[in-house]
């Protein structure tokens, strides 16, 4: 046991020795959608601003590690017990979720969500043979609430469950490829379709159990003020799909040089550069927005739209730097790709 003790520990300090860089990128994150663009509100509203998007960076970040908690169950039970792990999680999810959808003034309406959430837990468990992947659904479902609870503090309008699902599906992307550099984990694609699967389970509970933002779409309008952010945003999904692609050429020939193409490197190199940038000028206008001369409920309302437009952009940003900081980070250190 004490050799299992040792290994896990090991492979803790060596992903920290080698992403240590990468901790900088993601933590920072959160500084910016703490405290960079958003009126001003109460000091109490900040924290927990603060706390909710550290929450969610710390918890991308250590997903990867799950891995010690199953070697852990392993040596002091068996892997058929550490197998079954996930779906007693799930079935205690699912319970709670009950319980709580009876307490709702629509309980027939909160509990229908169950139905498709559970048809699609059913599915993965079918389709996927390793009972260790299974550990995905209750991660994802956990990081839509996560999500949720950041989002909901300043999105103001229709719209919040499909954000959370684009956001958790790309923070399920960069999950992968923390596990690429990870000594006890692999990249793979099935993974991400998991993670994504597992955030529709997410979105259903909340669905069923929290209401979305009030307000209309009316902050779509002001998406148009923002062409040249969505046109990024654009010019970063389009690179990391085929990041994605390469990175498995990367993982069987196990080196980067020769494989990974030197044209999409720029293309990684040239996002890592314009995102920041961009990021910076949406902060600062709306920062000057919300301390601007205008009062009265029009003037909220209008800063609450474009708050919501903002998040649209910003938080995809974020997470497409990520993605391509932790590429080019595991370019430059030489790390092994797996």
């Amino acid at each position: 046991m004490s050799d299992l003790a040792d290994c896990c520990y090991r492979g803790r300090f060596e992903k920290v020795g080698r992403i240590n860089v990468i901790v900088e990128v993601i933590l920072s994150l959160h500084r910016h959608l703490a405290v960079g663009f958003w009126p001003p509100l109460r000091k109490r509203t900040v924290l927990k601003r603060i706390i909710l998007w550290s929450l969610v960076a710390v918890y991308t970040f250590f997903l990867p590690d799950a891995i010690f908690v199953y070697q852990v169950i392993v040596g002091h039970f068996s892997s058929d017990v550490a197998g079954k792990v996930p779906i007693l999680i799930i079935i205690l999810f699912g319970l709670t979720y009950v319980v709580f959808g009876l307490l709702k003034e629509k309980p027939l309406r909160c509990l229908s969500f169950i139905i498709p959430a559970a048809i699609l837990v059913y599915a993965i468990i079918g389709l996927e043979s390793n009972p260790n992947k299974h550990i995905h659904i209750p991660e994802y479902i956990l990081m839509s609430w996560i999500l949720f609870e950041a989002l909901s503090l300043d999105y103001r309008g229709k719209g919040i469950f499909l954000l959370i699902f684009i956001c958790s599906s790309m923070l399920g992307i960069v999950d992968e490829l923390e596990q690429g550099i990870h000594p006890h984990r692999s990249y793979g694609w099935s993974d991400m379709v998991i993670n994504s699967a597992s955030t529709i389970i997410g979105v259903f509970s909340l669905m069923g159990l929290r209401r979305g933002s009030a307000g209309d779409w009316a902050w779509i309008g002001r998406l148009k003020k923002l062409k040249e952010s969505l046109g990024l945003v654009i010019f970063g999904a389009i690179g990391a799909a085929f990041m994605c692609v390469y990175l498995l050429d990367v993982k069987a020939n196990h080196t980067f040089w020769g494989v990974y193409p030197l044209w999409l490197l720029g293309w990684n190199v040239l996002f890592l550069v314009l995102a920041p940038v961009r990021i910076f000028f949406h902060c600062h206008g709306l920062i000057a927005q919300s301390q601007g001369h205008e009062d009265g409920k029009d003037s909220f309302q209008n800063n609450r739209e474009a708050t919501t437009a903002h998040l649209w952009v910003l938080l995809p940003l974020f997470i497409l730097l990520a993605m391509h900081a932790i590429v080019i980070l595991t370019f430059l250190y030489g790390w092994e790709f797996q």
